[in-house]
């Protein structure tokens, strides 16, 4: 515990201290001017006593009492001499204790702030840094030299935190939940900034304060949420259209051939072009259908040892002529350590992969850069792909797992809702970040598989 009542005002003991300097200055004085005519007139008496005349016999009586006022006086002066020494030792041990105790408190303040796991950013008036924590320095990529610095200098581009600085300033509340995505060491972060105006003593504006959270994972956290309630029934509504649509469709088509059969080599050209528009519409209502029934199935995984080196290898090479076609970059970093292995459904884990990086290749049309690395965790692998394409419009982006949502111009839309079930059917993750450099996906699966067995994942 601190000693409060010990933190004194500095500049009253400053005050005080000085007092007690020139009081014992003063004192000084006066004590050598009275010892130096106390020497004085003894040397007088001296020279007096030697001429030994009777008039100077009578002066010399009336020496001692003026030489014992003065001597009374010295004394005083000495008492006041002493007095003042003592209250200036006083107060020096009194402005020591204050300075232990200040010390104190900045050194609690200096521990307290680096063991936040906030960071914490104080600016002037002018947006100039006056003090950060080591969090705020670590999650915001600063110097460690950025007092005395604008925010805008420091700042990354992503996280315009002097913006925020200037808003609390210009309308004096505070200003909460300004989110910042942006990548960090090749991973994709999402920080959580608010700021507030800082005030002085008598409630004068100083500048603002601005605290950061990392949100990345709560952030993750409420979209695996949101899918899993959009998704929510979604396998028995699948799986019952898929039942509903199948019979009449069969029938449909098998009166298509009868029609065909009963017609041919009757037919004009008009009535075969419809046939064959016919028929290739209840084609493609069929691959519809077959889409709705793989992701409503409920199949049980193929579970096995899988080398998952040895897979992203194979995926590399079967994706290398496109690649080279579109003047892609392929590069593929694995871990230094010992390879893992991984129980999964091979099979299914493939066509995850080679869905995410023929969409990469999709979005790098005129050529760029595609990243497979994989990372060991714990108890888990990580695989992410990377591409340097144009990314995803942010207001798509919580959809793109939705089934028959694309972008493209052909396809059915299930590429990635199909991902996402493998991935959850493996009780793994699959996370997406996006900007207008590209777009990260990360596939996120335990190495021991899964736990238990999911099918539809209702």
């Amino acid at each position: 515990m601190i000693p409060s009542k010990q933190i004194l005002d500095g500049r009253t003991i400053a005050r005080a201290t000085g007092l007690l300097l020139i009081s014992l200055i003063a004192a000084t004085g006066s004590t050598v001017w009275l010892i130096a005519e106390i020497r004085k007139e003894q040397r007088a008496v001296q020279e007096i006593l030697k001429v030994g005349s009777t008039e100077a016999a009578k002066s010399v009586g009336t020496l001692p009492g003026e030489l014992r006022w003065q001597f009374v006086i010295t004394i005083l002066v000495s008492v006041v001499l002493i007095s003042a020494a003592l209250g200036l030792l006083i107060v020096a041990r009194a402005f020591q204790k204050s300075e232990a105790s200040l010390s104190a408190v900045r050194m609690l303040s200096a521990h307290i702030l680096a063991s936040m796991n906030q960071g914490v950013v104080t600016t002037d008036q002018d947006g100039t840094v006056t003090s950060t924590n080591a969090r705020a320095r670590e999650l915001l990529q600063l110097p460690s030299d950025c007092n005395g610095k604008t925010l805008a200098a420091i700042c990354h581009p992503d996280t315009p935190l002097d913006a925020l600085s200037h808003e609390v300033l210009q309308k004096g509340t505070p200003q909460t939940d300004h989110d910042y995505a942006f990548l960090r060491r090749g991973h994709a972060c999402r920080l959580r900034a608010e700021g507030q105006v800082l005030r002085g003593s008598n409630n004068d504006v100083l500048g603002t304060a601005i605290l950061v959270r990392d949100v990345t994972e709560r952030s993750l956290m409420e979209e695996r949420l949101r899918r899993m309630e959009r998704f929510m029934g979604l396998g028995t509504l699948v799986a019952g259209l898929h039942h509903e649509i199948k019979n009449p469709l069969s029938a449909l088509w098998l009166h298509v051939q009868l029609l065909e059969e009963s017609l041919a080599g009757r037919m004009d050209d008009e009535v075969s072009e419809n046939l064959s528009v016919l028929k290739q519409e209840v084609a493609r209502i069929v691959g519809v259908l077959e889409s709705f029934g793989d992701y409503a199935s409920v199949e049980k995984l193929n579970l096995g040892d899988t080398d998952i080196v040895a897979l992203l290898r194979h995926i590399v090479n079967v994706i290398r002529p496109k690649a080279d076609q579109q003047g892609v970059t392929v590069t593929l970093e694995l871990p230094q350590q010992a390879p893992k292995r991984l129980t999964a459904d091979r099979a299914r884990l493939e066509q995850v992969l080679l869905n995410l990086v023929f969409n990469a290749l999709d979005e790098m049309k005129d050529g760029g850069q595609l990243t497979i690395l994989l990372s060991y965790l714990d108890q888990e692998i990580e695989v992410t792909v990377s591409d340097t394409g144009g990314g995803i419009p942010e207001n798509l982006r919580s959809r793109i797992f939705d089934p028959y949502f694309t972008t493209k111009r052909r396809g059915l839309g299930m590429g990635l809702a199909l991902c996402e079930k493998v991935v959850r059917e493996h009780n793994g993750q699959i996370d997406v970040d996006t900007s207008d450099r590209g777009t990260q996906f990360r596939v996120t699966l335990p190495l021991d598989g899964p736990v238990l067995e999911k099918h539809d994942g209702n």
